[in-house]
């Protein structure tokens, strides 16, 4: 096996993998990602709405109910066969106002420690289940 020199790195408290930042106390997301997604304008394009949507799927384990929230992006791309069809809704606006909003806080994600109690909550809709796995 080789290993590029460029691509490593040895004894760091922190480091980017993929779309995370990866420490010593866990998983966070990456600053600049979340930066994207704050400062997109409401979609005007189909092409826009699947950015969005790639964007927000890299942080869906951060997001509570993320496919949930996400629902009125996917009605909007259903609806639209061709690029003349798109039409940004006001559900779907009101979505993306809230999707940016709860970016700005979201939590680290750690590995549970051995032996410690967990609890699964899930939470059902008619479109979507969602869960999370919690230690208190």
């Amino acid at each position: 096996m080789k290993l590029k020199p460029a691509k490593c790195s040895f004894g760091e408290e922190e480091g980017n993998f993929l779309v995370h930042i990866v420490t010593q106390r866990g998983i966070k997301v990456n600053p600049k990602k979340i930066e994207a997604i704050e400062k997109m304008p409401s979609s005007k394009t189909k092409k826009q709405i699947q950015s969005l949507n790639g964007k927000l799927a890299a942080l869906t384990r951060f997001l509570s109910k993320a496919a949930e929230r996400s629902l009125p992006f996917f009605h909007t791309l259903k609806d639209c066969a061709k690029k003349l069809d798109f039409k940004w809704t006001d559900e779907a606006e009101k979505a993306f106002q809230e999707m940016k909003a709860l970016l700005k806080d979201l939590p680290t994600l750690i590995a549970p420690i051995a032996g410690e109690t967990l609890i699964l909550y899930l939470a059902v809709s008619r479109e979507a289940v969602s869960s999370v796995l919690v230690a208190e």
